[in-house]
């Protein structure tokens, strides 16, 4: 289809002219003065627009000043005066080219042309300027919705808690621009949390009949995504379609990710609990072991001491009891033995007491503290 002309001239004659130049390469149509002029262009907006500039009513300048205001179309002035006064007010009034009285056809052919051609390749450049201007946005913003999701998994991994998480679940969500409620459960228990804080009893109430609608589930602006750990219930989803599907999928992203960091946050919270239950295990193992050590040498000690004291014992009595020398020295005698078998019957207790500083060293030394995690 031809590129569509526009001719303004109160002039019949010189309508006549314009037309019959330009009808071969173009789809002209007239009228006679300014104001049919801009009223034609709130019906149809030409391609190109030859402007006389001496008009009853409101002249070619004023005409092309008010089209201006809402128009990108070129303008050819059509003048009988070819003066630099008129051509520097052709320019000021917005005017692309212009042409003098009496024109010649194939000038005005050639002109019309040449500027229609750059305007249409103007308007592709702006097309194309306008679609990298949207890309550009686009990847501004897709990229931002992806640091927004690698911030929350680089930073929530290390959780030891789940309202920790939690937290940081609702937050990552609020840098979409959405209104979300987070739960997260586990066997002990769970917690509810909205951008404001604890969630209030009417908004457990909502989300809890809310987990009975399946993964997934979208009614009117909220979007309900559902997992064993988490449920997300956002208020408020974008009324654009591509803007809420890309949403969405963030946030099953986001839930996944979160599952599975509940999961690590549960299995390090039970490795924590097995540890510590086997320092305190370990620890009553260190204190029973260092007390029968203790226990023992304090035995062998007071053994040594009373063998030490029954011979002194004995000995003292033969005064009285009116043995021989004889006598006196086998007694002594016999009991020095028994007294020497029996402390090597301890000295053998030294290699339990080997035992007993290896099993230590095995255990550890208790610590200062008392009872600490691995």
């Amino acid at each position: 289809m031809p590129n569509k002309v526009l001719a303004v001239d109160d002039s019949s004659i010189s309508l006549e002219i314009m037309e019959a130049a330009l009808e071969s390469a173009f789809q002209v149509s007239c009228v006679t003065s300014g104001e049919e002029c801009l009223e034609r262009l709130l019906q149809d907006v030409p391609d190109l627009i030859l402007l006389d500039v001496e008009m009853g009513g409101i002249d070619g300048y004023e005409t092309c000043l008010r089209l201006r205001e809402r128009l990108d179309v070129p303008v050819i002035f059509v003048s009988a005066h070819d003066t630099l006064e008129e051509r520097l007010a052709g320019y000021d009034a917005g005017g692309d080219d212009f042409i003098v009285k009496p024109f010649d056809g194939e000038e005005m052919l050639r002109k019309a042309r040449l500027l229609v051609e750059k305007h249409n390749r103007q308007l592709e450049l702006n097309a194309q300027q306008a679609a990298m201007r949207e890309m550009a946005l686009h990847y501004r913003r897709d990229l931002g919705e992806a640091g927004v999701l690698l911030n929350f998994m680089r930073h929530s991994q290390n959780c030891l808690d789940y309202q920790e998480l939690a937290q940081k679940l609702v937050a990552a969500i609020k840098a979409y621009d959405v209104i979300a409620h987070v739960q997260l459960r586990w066997n002990e228990g769970c917690c509810n949390l909205t951008p404001q804080g604890e969630a209030s009893p009417l908004e457990v109430s909502i989300i809890e009949q809310s987990r009975d609608l399946g993964r997934l589930f979208q009614f009117s602006s909220r979007l309900v995504l559902n997992y064993d750990m988490v449920s997300i219930l956002v208020l408020n989803m974008p009324r654009d379609a591509a803007a809420a599907t890309r949403l969405q999928d963030t946030l099953i992203t986001l839930a996944e990710n979160t599952e599975a960091i509940a999961e690590a946050v549960n299995m390090r919270q039970e490795s924590a609990q097995r540890a510590e239950a086997l320092q305190v295990a370990t620890i009553k193992s260190l204190e029973t072991v260092e007390g029968l050590r203790d226990l023992y040498n304090r035995q062998r000690s007071e053994t040594a001491q009373l063998l030490q004291e029954l011979v002194k014992n004995v000995e003292d009595s033969y005064l009285f009891l009116g043995l021989t020398d004889t006598q006196e020295e086998a007694v002594s005698a016999s009991l020095r033995q028994g007294a020497e078998r029996i402390l090597q019957l301890f000295a053998l207790g030294d290699q339990m007491d080997e035992q007993f500083a290896a099993l230590l060293d095995t255990l550890g030394q208790k610590p200062s503290g008392g009872a600490e995690l691995w």
